[in-house]
């Protein structure tokens, strides 16, 4: 027999331990690959909807919130701005381009934004054949992941929602026109419908005048429409929900920010430092994690190790009888590093399906919940290194058995038998 046929008819008889060493390996192999594909996606999607945006200007709150609200489109608006303050600050020396963005209506949970089309002309959104971009109110552009679970084409009309979440009341009397639809671009553009700001005050605008018609206290309607993000033309001049701006001048990193936060009503946050910030909390628990991961790893190895160690000394007369056959010192060692091997690598294996096939299925919660998108099918070259380190763990775990059986007094312990 040879030494695979020997490791595996060994590996058979003691399949219980066998198969614990590798789960606690596979395991640990599982939650590293995770953690790589999870924080490699993550950081693409921040840096794809982060390209050009230096600055974000908003109500005052929260600067995290602004950023996640305004960027990701994940979370709630701090409150809105004036459009005059707005509009002044996009004539600043220091300011290159701006975006406006106004919010506080969905779609099937999938946000209606208010804003100008070189909102989707910054990302490199294209549309698909046969789509334009609106030119009146009312008109809008489908991201790509909106069309895809809606099923709206060029051509067909819904209402929007009340609110950034289902279930807020139906403006059904003020449908959308859908008139294009954008392809994927892999940032928060794919889950929006796209509209021209006049749009977003025109439905808020006969909102607030069909609750003074019913006398149902325009004042606090007014304030609640605020406080979602609406863009509100009533009383105060119209607003919009936060700016995004791009920089004429590296110096407008220093001056711009403590201009508007000083001197203004609105509040400035640097998308950069933000998710910067962001990621200092995240890496803290993601380090522990992999920490954890490598621990076990490092267990299994052990186990490995023990579990040889142990074999070694049950076996030690059936080696010596091989060596007084005929088989040399080197076939015994090799016999003891292909079964730790052999181990290593089917743990190493099952980690890594484990691994992807996990994210795969947390993927699909996550996309209809959160509205981030990670698949698991997906193969990153960083979990190359995973090889190489399994196989060391797997030789070391090997070794010191290896030398001993290498070293073993064939004499001797055949006589003691």
């Amino acid at each position: 027999m040879n030494s695979l046929s020997l490791s595996y008819a060994y590996l058979r008889h003691k399949i219980l331990s066998t198969a614990l060493t590798a789960a606690t390996f596979a395991v640990g192999v599982a939650m590293i690959v995770v953690l790589l594909l999870v924080n490699a996606q993550l950081q693409n999607e921040f840096s794809n909807n982060l390209k050009g945006i230096d600055l974000v200007v908003g109500g005052k709150g929260s600067p995290m919130q602004l950023i996640l609200s305004s960027v990701f489109h994940l979370d709630t608006p701090t409150g809105n701005i004036s459009l005059d303050e707005a509009e002044k600050l996009s004539r600043h020396s220091l300011v290159k381009e701006t975006i406006p963005i106004a919010l506080g209506d969905n779609y099937q949970g999938y946000r209606i934004v208010g804003t100008t089309q070189a909102y989707p002309e910054h990302y490199n959104a294209r549309l698909k054949a046969g789509g334009r971009y609106w030119q009146k109110k009312m008109e809008t552009v489908l991201g790509a992941e909106v069309a895809a679970k809606s099923g709206l084409n060029p051509g067909d009309s819904f209402a929007g929602s009340h609110g950034l979440t289902t279930g807020g009341e139906l403006h059904s009397g003020l449908p959308y026109t859908v008139v294009g639809i954008l392809e994927q671009t892999g940032t928060a553009i794919d889950r929006l419908a796209l509209t021209g700001r006049e749009s977003i005050w025109h439905i808020h605008e006969q909102h607030d005048h069909d609750h003074d018609a019913e006398g149902a206290g325009h004042k606090n309607g007014a304030q609640g429409h605020h406080d979602d993000g609406h863009a509100d033309a009533q009383g105060h001049g119209r607003e919009i929900t936060s700016l995004l701006i791009t920089y004429s001048s590296p110096l407008a990193a220093v001056e711009l920010p403590r201009q508007i936060n000083s001197t203004t009503s609105m509040q400035a946050a640097s998308p950069a430092f933000e998710v910067a910030r962001l990621n200092t909390f995240m890496g803290t628990g993601t380090e522990t994690i992999k920490y954890f991961a490598w621990f076990l790893i490092a267990l299994a190895g052990f186990g490995i190790f023990t579990g040889l160690y142990n074999a070694m000394n049950e076996r030690r007369y059936d080696l010596a009888l091989m060596r007084s056959f005929g088989a040399r010192p080197g076939k015994l060692f090799k016999l003891m590093m292909t079964e730790s091997l052999a181990v290593a690598i089917v743990g190493l294996v099952a980690g890594v399906v484990t691994g992807h096939l996990f994210v795969e299925s947390f993927a699909a919660w996550l996309a209809s919940s959160k509205h981030i998108h990670i698949t698991g099918r997906l193969f990153l070259i960083e979990e190359m290194w995973l090889v190489p380190v399994s196989l060391a763990v797997g030789a070391l775990a090997a070794l010191l058995p290896a030398i001993r059986v290498y070293r073993i007094d064939i004499f001797k312990t055949l006589v003691r038998r």
